[in-house]
């Protein structure tokens, strides 16, 4: 592999024995020849019965020469065995390492230098720390909102009536004697009868992330600083590298429009970014009429990050290309070599300017498909089409620099984390360059809006990344290390959607149950749902997706006791084998498991109950998957997502040489498909003519006079009615056809 890998190990090796196991530990230093790059690999032998003779290749950064690319940091280069690309990890990976953000990008960097620019602060000033203190208290345990009570309670004047609102305060300050004179003016002096310099000095030698509540001291009293958001500069955190075609005589980002001259030099979208409308009758003005397609694929973040992609997007002026947008082709026909007439011949249908990927990484084949989908849109470009093609998503951060090399056409390469701060990079592709933003950043809040793809019902994101290290899984190093958004932040979003007329929010998180841990100090996620279940004119609440590991029975309570919470919980439990979900690293049992389906019983007796699994995990026996079907029987799923295990780069589970034959992985699957699609028909017949609440969504596709909802299970049914009349409203419907995985009834009167 080494060889193949075009990594050479030189002669130095060392080899140990640990007292306490006895376990060798064989480590060698290794020459990397491509890209002249240097890196240090542990060679590792693990006695578990699920990694027998399984090797482990751990990186450890070491310094490498300057690339093509440049950036705040420099790491080395290793070659992914799956992919066969270089890797590109931003975030541990390893169990047992550093995950808190605060710790990965701080701020206690040189004034002035750093990638963090400004903190949005709010307040509340008490007269001693014993009230601050009982304050915070309440504040944890989520029986006040900061913002109300800071309108109640705090002494500062000044904020009080806006919730405590200080805005932001600018990192750049320094605190040093000698940093005075007109040229270095304090940039946060406006905020010193608020927030007074000694406070403010307090704050910043902190490492603190959104959604912390700190204690400091000042001459006014004692303040709880609410970090509220963070401010990044993304282009620092960014690679940019030239285009060889590049034109250095334009650029966006300086002051005043961009000229029609240049606006042809640079192309439409350094039309649209520079602000290029123009009166002049030389320039036609559908020339900048700058369009876009969106493709997602993968799970519901993905799709929430979608929405927010397109937000950005349409604040720039760049609209959405509609199905039904043709173009007039036309072409010069040769009237008998006398003179040369053009007529029109066809129309085509019209492609976007802007395309956009946003991919998943959970699957195998994941890196190909990518290739396949961008193949004729980078055909496009070597044509010297004016198109911008930008791969986001978690492939993006997967491969990272490695998708450029693959396909050059590329123009912007981004991880997850930077779904809402498209804007600001792609001033640099505007400007000619190609870029790859894959950085570990903290999660700022959505300056613009997103792109709602339903009326009714809303994705609301409460959690970012997950701290797990499932030895099978991905998502740790695509979408980083966990980050809890602010309550405030939250139920402000959530207001706003209510207010424009929706009727279901889902809040979103890879590890859900972890929200708040990463905070300080730390809250609860059951804390949360009854808070925002609370909100005025919501109808209905759900959330996505649970950990066996972490679900608290207080979730479970939350649920029974509020009201606008749906009695719908997907839990996802990987496998029925206490053996298989130890070596999957999932720190759960099958026992700890069940126990939560019979909380959920207990409270909700009618709950839907819905699951993830995989069969094939290496070293998986039949007894194994056996355990897997006996839990399935116990429980009995509304649904299941079922996957047949692949191994996904930068995985431990991916290494090991205990993988099970393709056959035996598909034989499995088609088995516990074959249950779970007969659990599942079992669960819908139990609804025959029953009453069931419908919140009417969209159109039967299929069948146009037909209306879809779901009811508060989660189950689609369809019904016949008038979706202009009905869209956004909550029907009682009488089932009447129940079938695999949807019901089908009237609607009746409320019974």
């Amino acid at each position: 592999f080494f060889v193949r890998s075009g990594i050479i190990p030189t002669l130095e090796s060392k080899r140990h024995r640990r007292p306490e196991t006895g376990t060798s530990l064989s480590r060698m230093k290794v020459t990397m020849v491509r890209r002249s790059s240097v890196a240090i690999l542990a060679l590792s032998v693990s006695t578990s019965p699920f990694r027998t003779q399984a090797f482990q290749f751990t990186a450890v950064p070491s310094r490498c020469l300057p690339s093509a690319l440049y950036s705040t940091t420099e790491e080395p280069e290793v070659i992914s065995p799956i992919t066969g690309s270089v890797t590109n990890v931003k975030y541990p990976t390893q169990r047992g390492a550093e995950v808190d953000s605060r710790k990965i990008i701080n701020y206690n960097e040189k004034a002035g230098e750093g990638v963090n620019l400004a903190l949005r602060l709010s307040h509340i000033l008490f007269a001693s720390e014993e009230l601050a203190n009982q304050s915070l208290e309440k504040l944890t345990r989520a029986e006040w909102n900061f913002e109300d009570m800071a309108k109640i309670v705090s002494n500062c004047a000044e904020t009080r009536e806006e919730g405590g609102n200080i805005g932001w305060v600018n990192l750049a300050e320094s605190f040093d004697a000698s940093w005075e004179g007109e040229e270095k003016k304090n940039p946060n002096e406006h905020l010193n009868e608020i927030l007074p310099p000694s406070a403010r000095q307090q704050i910043f030698s902190q490492s603190t992330k959104p959604g912390d509540i700190i204690s400091v001291e000042s001459r006014r009293g004692v303040h709880l600083i609410q970090v509220v958001d963070v401010m990044v500069d993304v282009r620092k955190l960014s690679f940019v590298k030239a285009r060889n075609n590049r034109k250095k005589d334009y650029l966006i980002g300086r002051s005043g429009e961009i000229s029609p001259e240049e606006w042809k030099k640079g192309g439409k979208l350094a039309g649209v970014l520079g602000g290029a409308l123009f009166e002049d009758s030389s320039v036609d003005p559908t020339e900048l009429d700058l369009t876009y397609k969106i493709e997602t694929m993968g799970c519901q973040m993905n799709t929430a990050d979608s929405e927010r992609i397109e937000g950005q997007l349409m604040s720039l002026g760049i609209r959405p290309l509609m199905d039904d947008e043709y173009m007039e082709i036309e072409e010069v026909k040769n009237n008998g070599g006398l003179v040369a007439e053009r007529r029109k011949v066809k129309k085509e249908k019209k492609k976007p300017d802007v395309i956009v990927l946003n991919t998943c990484s959970i699957r195998d084949h994941a890196e190909q498909k990518v290739y396949s989908y961008l193949g004729p849109h980078a055909k496009r470009k070597r044509a010297g089409e004016d198109i911008t093609i930008i791969v986001a998503g978690c492939v993006a951060q997967q491969e990272g620099q490695s998708l450029l090399r693959r396909i050059p056409e590329i123009d912007l390469v981004m991880g997850p984390q930077y779904a809402n701060r498209i804007s600001d990079l792609l001033e640099d592709v505007a400007n000619g360059n190609q870029v790859v933003a894959t950085e570990a950043s903290h999660i700022m809040e959505d300056s613009t809006k997103p792109r709602r793809q339903s009326s009714v019902c809303a994705w609301v994101n409460v959690i970012y990344g997950c701290n797990e290290r499932c030895t099978y899984c991905i998502v740790p190093t695509t979408r980083g290390v966990e980050q809890s958004r602010p309550v405030e932040s939250i139920v402000d979003e959530v207001k706003e959607l209510v207010e424009k007329g929706y009727k279901e929010v889902t809040l979103l998180g890879q590890n859900i149950d972890a929200y708040g841990r990463d905070m300080i100090p730390k809250r609860k996620f059951s804390d949360l749902l009854r808070t925002v279940g609370a909100i005025p004119g919501l109808e209905r609440l759900r959330f996505v997706t649970s950990h066996p590991r972490y679900m608290s029975l207080g979730v479970v309570d939350a649920v029974a006791e509020t009201p606008t919470a749906c009695e719908y919980f997907h839990v996802p439990f990987q496998s029925g084998s206490n053996d298989v979900l130890k070596a999957m690293g999932r720190g759960h049992t099958r026992e700890k498991f069940l126990q939560i389906v019979e909380r959920i019983r207990q409270r909700l007796p009618d709950a839907a109950i819905t699951a993830d699994v995989i069969v094939g995990f290496p070293g998986e026996t039949e007894q194994d998957f056996l355990d897997t079907l006996s839990l399935m029987e116990e429980v009995k799923f509304d649904n299941v997502n079922t996957a047949a295990y692949s191994p996904r780069p930068n995985t431990p589970a991916a290494t090991w040489t205990n993988q099970l034959p393709e056959v035996v992985k598909q034989d499995r699957l088609q088995r516990i498909n074959e249950m779970n699609l007969r659990h599942a028909t079992e669960r819908r017949a139990k609804m025959m003519d029953r009453v069931v609440e419908v919140l009417v969504e969209e159109r039967n596709v299929k069948v146009p006079t037909q209306v879809m909802g779901r009811t508060r299970h989660g189950y689609i049914v369809y019904c016949e009615g008038d979706i202009d009349e009905l869209r956004g409203k909550l029907v009682n419907v009488k089932v009447d056809k129940c079938q695999r995985y949807y019901l089908a009834g009237k609607i009746v009167d409320e019974e």
